[in-house]
């Protein structure tokens, strides 16, 4: 009978050879692994240490407990926090991956799903994205920042590149957040909480309460050269806000307060 690892080794391959066939020599857990599970309570705990080495495996057990979970018990609750904690307290690479399988297997196909997502990003094959909000008066400030995150790596969503011509401005907005890890919000003087920007400050809410803490919701206030501040909407207040001395400390704001961590600092 196979062990858990083995399911979903098997089961993974099958979704990366349909989908990215040209990337399995290098691609996590199907490229190479080393196993280390254990139970913990209804769960099996399963972390894949990426080796690139696919004629071996070393397994070991591990003791899961409190303190390298964060719980005392999981549920589907709480299941990517105990994931975080359990990459955490191993400190695992971005190659390492880690499975938190329910002992029935009801929830595999959700935690093959989060592993490719996971992997999609590590291997480059998609980017985090990121939604910029802004009016439209403010564009040549906002395109100067859309083009610094594109050098840090990030896919950014600005409606004169994202949207082409024909397409339901709702829906294009819609999907623009749902394919995001964050919004950025830049409230200068010319920023009002009206129409198309309102609708973004909704979207925005949304997505923060369906993702988490894969998203987040930063906004930037703005003042002009006559010393005009941009009003925070309301709906925003409740997250904290920054006002940045100048773009550079902007940027650092930026930074600090993706759901995401940047990569391994490596020579191209």
């Amino acid at each position: 009978m196979p062990t858990v690892s083995e399911v979903i080794d098997k089961e993974y391959r099958k979704i990366i050879k349909q989908r990215y066939p040209e990337y399995s020599a290098s691609w996590p857990i199907v490229s190479g692994y080393n196993i280390l599970n254990g139970p913990y309570g209804n769960y099996i705990i399963c972390i894949f240490k990426h080796t690139g080495n696919s004629g071996m495996v070393a397994t070991s057990v591990v003791e899961f407990n409190v303190a390298n979970t964060g719980v005392e018990s999981i549920s589907s609750c709480n299941i990517d926090s105990v994931r975080d904690k359990v990459r955490s307290s191993f400190h695992l690479s971005n190659m390492d991956s880690v499975v938190i399988l329910e002992v029935d297997g009801s929830n595999l196909d959700t935690e093959l799903q989060k592993l490719l997502e996971e992997h999609e990003f590590v291997m480059g094959v998609k980017k985090m994205k990121i939604f910029l909000s802004h009016k439209g008066a403010d564009k040549p400030l906002v395109r100067l920042y859309k083009q610094t995150l594109e050098i840090l790596g990030f896919d950014v969503w600005l409606d004169e590149d994202a949207m082409p011509a024909g397409t339901a401005l709702h829906r294009g907005i819609l999907q623009g957040f749902k394919d995001s890890c964050a919004a950025i919000f830049f409230i200068t003087p010319n920023y009002k909480d009206e129409g198309f920007l309102e609708t973004e400050v909704n979207y925005a809410i949304t997505e923060k309460m369906t993702k988490g803490d894969k998203f987040s919701i930063i906004t930037l206030v703005f003042s002009d050269d006559k010393g005009n501040i941009g009003e925070v909407p309301e709906l925003l207040k409740t997250y904290v806000w920054k006002q940045p001395a100048d773009d550079l400390e902007a940027i650092q704001e930026i930074v600090k307060a993706l759901p995401v961590k940047l990569g391994d600092v490596r020579y191209r």
